[in-house]
């Protein structure tokens, strides 16, 4: 059984075992594109909006410009693609470029868009793409560095867009970023919308006591919010560091993550603690990038 901290201690983190229970944090009713224009909604993520709408997260993606699955923002208006494909030409593209990512002809692609010069295209321009071919949004270029990944992070949109993050926080407080991805997937596989049977949240299995502790003293950001996946993997970055810090040993500091800090301090480590430690570091070499 995880650790359940007492209001009167430093509160350690809600430990989440993959084979207990969880339950999906479901988001409230989105309403329906209009014009094809939506407007992201608190809760909202780049996979739940396309499949609303009835689109592919990646060409949801591709339409937008955006690379970093997670980086959208309430309020933000998002162009939904049509039955007809659409790509938006980036910083760098050619039409030759985008019709082999497209798997089509350039000259297919020049007729069904009028363009007579394969030389004259602009970023932010939107090309249909001929034959209902997907557009492929491109995989940031921080996640090709990262060879190992498992299979459930690489075959999933969301998850692999969290590489960005865990790479910012872990370079900010100094923390491994293999030990910091290693530590949150053995608490949820990078699943961001999920709760365990204790209440601990998202990424990085968080209680909201001990989210709100880091956020505000640690952190001096009250406001972050733990179903943010940028900000739970914050907060779980800047309470492994203060656990470096407070064990002065990484296998112990892990053994803090999951059991607490004063319980490891005082009572030693569990069993289920100690296989939790050996998972923890046997799996980090998925997370070393090349």
């Amino acid at each position: 059984m995880a650790y359940i901290p007492t209001a009167s201690r430093i509160l350690g983190a809600a430990a989440f075992s993959l084979s207990m229970a969880i339950t999906t944090v479901v988001g409230s009713a989105l309403p329906a594109a209009a014009d094809g224009d939506y407007v992201v909604q608190p809760g909202d993520t780049l996979s739940m909006i396309a499949k609303r709408n009835g689109v592919s997260t990646r060409d949801l993606a591709a339409a937008n410009s955006i690379t970093d699955y997670q980086l959208i923002k309430v309020g933000q208006k998002l162009t939904v693609p049509s039955s007809t494909s659409q790509y938006t030409v980036r910083s760098g593209d050619t039409l030759s470029g985008i019709a082999k990512k497209m798997g089509v002809r350039s000259a297919d692609l020049m007729a069904l868009n009028n363009l007579t010069d394969p030389h004259r295209i602009r970023i932010g321009q939107k090309l249909q793409v001929p034959s209902g071919k997907a557009p492929v949004a491109p995989a940031a270029p921080s996640t090709r560095r990262y060879q190992s990944l498992p299979a459930r992070i690489v075959n999933n949109p969301d998850r692999l867009g969290l590489v960005g993050s865990f790479e910012k926080w872990s370079a900010k407080y100094g923390v491994p970023t293999d030990l910091l991805m290693a530590v949150c997937y053995q608490e949820s596989g990078w699943q961001a919308r999920i709760v365990s049977n204790k209440g601990a949240v998202g990424v990085g299995q968080l209680l909201p006591p001990t989210a709100s502790w880091v956020a505000r003293d640690l952190i001096g950001q009250p406001e972050l919010d733990l179903n943010k996946p940028d900000d739970n993997i914050r907060v779980s970055a800047r309470f492994l560091r203060w656990l470096l810090g407070y064990h002065g040993d990484e296998n112990m500091a892990i053994a803090g993550y999951y059991q607490g800090p004063t319980s490891v301090a005082t009572r030693g480590l569990y069993a289920e603690t100690e296989a939790y430690v050996e998972a923890v570091q046997g799996g980090r070499w998925r997370f070393q990038s090349s």
